[in-house]
């Protein structure tokens, strides 16, 4: 894809294929055959392979355009909790669609997961700053910190079915919260 904008028309098309490329992979995992996605929605391949050159890029976009949505979420003016609330946030996306989190499992090379953590690093940066200003969580934190703390949210989640899956998940979060709220 080049650096233009997209036409409205080609913009929505690429919205729907992430779409359904998100619910596919929740659904039926990473090595879903990709004419499902194309599919659900309602594109033929050409347009999947024009927006999407491959599996790995595809699944980036879906996790950068979760980040996308986190950061929006998390603008400032923010209360004291909302770093609680993000990180919160963040392991309900790793749980619900553990599959994406194969692609940094599984990835070829560090550098193409680089945007995906500078753009994880800047939507939860207002938060986190927002929760250290209130004393909520450990003022020793930094945005370098997010690697850890997502890597624990997600390690646990691989190969477990649903039910496994969603009490790993919460005694991850439990776990990673204790560890990231100030003491007093």
């Amino acid at each position: 894809m080049t650096g233009r904008p997209l036409r409205k028309d080609a913009a929505e098309r690429r919205a729907a294929i992430l779409r359904a490329a998100r619910d596919v992979f929740a659904r039926e995992g990473l090595e879903a055959p990709l004419d499902h996605i194309a599919e659900q929605a309602g594109v033929g391949r050409a347009t999947l392979y024009r927006n999407f050159p491959g599996r790995t890029e595809m699944t980036l976009a879906v996790l950068l355009d979760d980040i996308a949505e986190l950061e929006a979420k998390y603008q400032p003016p923010l209360d004291a909790d909302a770093f609680i609330r993000f990180l919160t946030d963040l392991s309900d996306r790793l749980t619900h669609n553990v599959a994406l989190g194969g692609v940094v499992r599984a990835s070829p090379s560090p550098d193409i997961l680089l945007p995906l953590r500078q753009a994880l690093v800047q939507a939860a940066r207002p938060a986190l700053l927002a929760s250290q200003a209130a004393g909520t969580v450990r003022p020793d934190l930094t945005t370098s910190d997010l690697r850890v703390l997502s890597s624990m949210l997600g390690a646990g989640l691989h190969n477990a079915g649903p039910d496994e899956r969603r009490a790993i998940a919460a005694r991850t979060l439990s776990l990673v919260l204790d560890a990231v709220r100030e003491r007093r």
